[in-house]
């Protein structure tokens, strides 16, 4: 099972494209961020989606990994805390990434894409460490979202340990001690124009409706 952990959703009000020009711009796109991914998010294995569709252009990234990845990648720095702090901040890299290469092939349009980012799994855990911190829940109730958000293969037991490890050396004063989180609401901006582990195979495309088209990689 996979968890989200980023995604990013397009929105680049344009003409329709024809269907080989939507392919082509789904697999280059991919390609491209693809790569990006593969030199920026430091986690062992992983999983990318991208699909695209015409009717202007709307794209959809999405960015899952397994519960033992993301607790390695996780352990690589420090703290549960930190170690979420820093995966989910070169997860929001490369979701804005994804945002900025998308419109480079309209630069020469009038055109204000539309962007969101959400950091997903990520970001409710974000969440759930700062209600901790302000007092809002115990750690117990905590854990018991984590584990709702994560959820639990049988083999998370460590995982869950350095959670509650980290959850229990949160300060009792947050006045003083505030965390440097983010609480992971939907970001919507407009793009500038001037902008491994494991890789899904491109799909076949699934017949499309008639003069409607849609790309899945």
């Amino acid at each position: 099972m996979l968890i989200g952990i980023g995604s990013t959703d397009i929105y680049i009000d344009i003409p329709s494209l024809s269907r080989e020009e939507l392919e082509e711009y789904s697999k280059s796109l991919f390609e491209e961020w693809e790569e990006y991914v593969h030199q920026k998010l430091e986690l062992s294995d992983y999983s990318l989606s991208l699909s695209v569709e015409d009717g202007s252009v709307k794209a959809l990234g999405k960015i899952g990994v397994a519960l033992s990845a993301l607790y390695f990648g996780i352990g690589q720095y420090g703290s549960f805390i930190s170690g979420v702090q820093i995966i989910k901040s070169q997860v929001n890299d490369v979701t804005e990434y994804l945002g900025q290469k998308a419109v480079i092939p309209f630069s020469d349009c009038p055109i204000k894409p539309k962007v969101r980012k959400r950091g997903e799994a990520l970001s409710r855990l974000e969440g759930i460490f700062r209600k901790v911190e302000a007092g809002k829940i115990s750690i117990e109730e905590a854990m018991a979202e984590s584990r709702a958000v994560l959820g639990d293969d049988g083999s998370a037991d460590e995982l869950y340990d350095e959670l509650q490890e980290s959850l229990n050396k949160i300060p009792d004063n947050p006045a003083d001690n505030q965390l440097l989180l983010d609480v992971g609401e939907p970001e919507i901006f407009q793009i500038e124009e001037n902008p491994p582990p494991k890789f899904p195979r491109p799909s076949k495309p699934k017949p499309p409706p008639i003069d409607h088209y849609r790309v899945v990689v």
